[in-house]
């Protein structure tokens, strides 16, 4: 099958983190908002708000829905609005049973995960199976570095397996530290957006993961090849030396994750970049793009690709992935254009957007 390293353009709107979940023959798209949670479908939009006031009313990262024991799970990251950005921590929300739309229906707030250090800021984290396990992995800051006070920790990637959807069964274990000259900007090293992904033929499995700073056009995916063995055992995963994907020459810049999709024997990236050089964090907008396997592992031509709007150009001898992504209002190519959703349900009235606020105790 040939290759094309086309970028669809998912959105105008900015929709920083992109999660995507395929579940019931349904796409379900969730993204970084601040001061909500959004999850989309081409039916509803749906924001999880929650309540002011409490250690996790503020800057709501990363979101992610995820299915485990038979219910929906979403983790999240947040801050207190007295303590900013510092007090981010890694949040759980419980919701209906897996037979069930997670939309429309009540969500319960599970507190922080547990089992976390508490003293370290910690964003970013996805649920991870292998071998018949799950484990969290996240980013979160250097405890050596907050032993010694540093003012600006660097960010390294921590795993550990769970217990229960909201507990760890251990302390975490770090498995990646930012020690590439391209995971750092300046005199700090980023290394966070943690995804699992996995060729087709499951002959590559690793972690894909955002490094340098997310809101400047230095931001990259780089990735962590599983080597086998135990999870929690550093050396049981090897990093690339060249990242798998970073700015155009002309843009668009600073790529982040995201995550991926396996579509047949297509495998499809979705993250966000910015269209100018200096549009900052609050100027990422979806995009996704697709990994080519080789002998060495996934490759996209290590630059963001030529960016469309036309479907049949992204589809281009892709095997497995026109049936999902059609052109037309209704179809589930409105699963990947939102912003055009939104349009649809306002001019047709079909299916109001509207707001579930959670209880957070």
């Amino acid at each position: 099958m040939s290759y094309n390293n086309i970028c669809y353009n998912v959105t105008d709107r900015p929709t920083p983190d992109p999660h995507i979940r395929y579940v019931n023959g349904k796409f379900y798209f969730m993204f970084t908002a601040d001061n909500r949670i959004p999850m989309w479908d081409a039916r509803c939009l749906n924001d999880l708000v929650p309540p002011s006031g409490t250690a996790c009313s503020a800057q709501l990262w990363a979101p992610e829905l995820h299915c485990m024991r038979g219910l929906w799970y979403i983790y999240f990251s947040a801050a207190d609005t007295k303590l900013g950005d510092k007090s981010h921590r890694i949040y759980v929300l419980r919701g209906p049973p897996a037979e069930m739309d997670p939309h429309g229906n009540s969500w319960e707030f599970m507190g922080p995960v547990r089992g976390l250090d508490q003293r370290q800021f910690a964003i970013d984290s996805t649920v991870i199976m292998i071998d018949g396990r799950h484990y969290l992995v996240y980013s979160a800051q250097s405890l050596d570095q907050i032993e010694h006070k540093e003012s600006e920790p660097d960010q390294q990637l921590f795993i550990a397996p769970l217990f229960d959807p909201v507990t760890v069964a251990s302390t975490p274990v770090m498995i990646c530290r930012p020690d590439r000259p391209f995971e750092r900007y300046r005199d700090r090293g980023f290394v966070e957006g943690p995804q699992w992904l996995e060729s087709p033929d499951s002959f590559w499995q690793g972690i894909a993961y955002s490094c340098s700073a997310n809101w400047t056009k230095e931001s990259k995916i780089n990735t962590l090849r599983f080597l086998g063995g135990s999870p929690l055992e550093p050396r049981s995963w090897q990093k690339s030396d060249v990242p798998l994907l970073q700015s155009g020459t002309h843009g668009p810049y600073g790529p982040g994750l995201g995550c991926f999709l396996n579509f047949k024997d297509s495998t499809v990236a979705f993250f966000h970049t910015t269209d100018n050089e200096n549009d900052g964090a609050s100027g990422r907008k979806c995009k996704m793009q697709r990994v080519r396997w080789t002998a060495g592992g996934p490759c996209m031509d290590q630059v963001v690709g030529p960016v469309t709007r036309d479907v049949s150009l992204f589809t281009k001898a892709m095997n497995g992935f026109s049936a999902g992504v059609g052109t037309h209002a209704g179809q589930s190519s409105d699963l990947f254009v939102p912003m055009d959703v939104a349009q649809a349900l306002d001019e047709e009235g079909s299916a109001a957007p509207r707001n579930t606020f959670l209880n957070i105790l």
